[in-house]
């Protein structure tokens, strides 16, 4: 039987292909390449973690910055399930809850309103998910737009031998965003940020005035370095054990492809959109080739008025 032809950059079960990976619910984990950092980011979190007796005493905050496109909601997923898997063993189960997407694109409101609302959408999701005791429901939901009173109380809130992996939408007052969640940091609880706006001075400030609160964890990406493209397309034009038919690049293709993008969004944008397009014409064959014309004619296609911009 003849393997169906497959884009090779397309992120099962997702049905796009920009969604972040996220290992804690699919079988991700071999599809991590390390580029942008991510992968020496990675090995940072689990060092500053330890054997996670600061989260279940005393909280975490870790906070991921780079400009966007980096891989920065991909590396977090990526810690939540080390979490996950790393607590496990010891009795203790550790839940992530996502709440990355509270708000519209569009809605503005200031901190603590923004706060309140993530509680609120806390309570929401919790309970859904049956991770709240049921003696303690109404407590949470008469508290649950007093922040300081559901975080301070998560513990006897949630069952036994249960700790809360939070992943929280990027801060859109920045530094005061992430210090007041700082704030909230309490046992059995780890706080997951990420940001494309902050740079180094105000992380720094964040460093400082959290510092008698928690000690946040800094995870840096940027953008593709020298050999990350071709690394990131190789592990993915060579998959292990995944049965499929795709057209290939040539070596001169993959350094040409290099060259042309910043960071690894705007490269798996391009090729999986490469890809579909070159699959479905009707004069596709097995052994095609994607040269570096079909990947600057998509980018034209795409930018619709033939900047070129990807």
């Amino acid at each position: 039987m003849t393997a169906e032809p497959v884009n090779p950059f397309s992120v099962a079960p997702f049905p796009s292909a920009m969604q972040p990976l996220n290992p804690v619910d699919h079988d991700h984990d071999h599809l991590y390449v390390d580029v942008d950092s991510t992968g020496a980011q990675y090995l940072e979190f689990q060092r500053q973690m330890g054997d996670l007796t600061s989260v279940l005493d005393h909280g975490r905050i870790v906070l991921a910055t780079g400009e966007r496109g980096c891989g920065k909601s991909a590396l977090l997923n990526r810690c939540a399930a080390w979490v996950v898997g790393e607590l496990k063993p010891r009795g203790v189960t550790a839940k992530v809850v996502d709440t990355t997407t509270t708000f519209a694109v569009d809605q503005r409101m200031g901190v603590t309103d923004r706060i309140i609302k993530v509680c609120d959408r806390l309570f929401d999701v919790m309970r859904r998910e049956g991770l709240i005791r049921p003696d303690a429901l109404d407590e949470f939901r008469e508290n649950r737009r007093e922040p300081h009173r559901v975080y301070d109380n998560l513990g006897y809130f949630m069952p036994d031998r249960h700790v809360l992996v939070l992943r929280l939408p990027s801060p859109e007052d920045l530094w005061q965003e992430v210090v007041s969640y700082a704030s909230l940091v309490c046992g059995g609880v780890l706080f997951l940020m990420e940001s494309a706006h902050l740079d180094r001075e105000q992380v720094r400030r964040i460093t400082r005035e959290t510092e008698a609160l928690t000690k946040p964890v800094v995870l840096e990406v940027g953008p593709l370095a020298d050999g990350d493209a071709r690394k990131f397309i190789e592990a993915r034009l060579n998959p292990q054990g995944i049965p499929g038919r795709f057209p290939r690049m040539s070596d001169q293709t993959v350094v040409s492809a290099g060259h042309k993008f910043a960071t690894v969004a705007q490269l798996q944008r391009t090729l999986h959109s490469t890809y579909e397009f070159r699959m479905s014409q009707a004069d596709y064959e097995d052994g095609a080739w994607v040269t570096i014309e079909d990947i600057l004619d998509d980018v034209k296609r795409r930018s619709g008025d033939g900047s070129g911009a990807p």
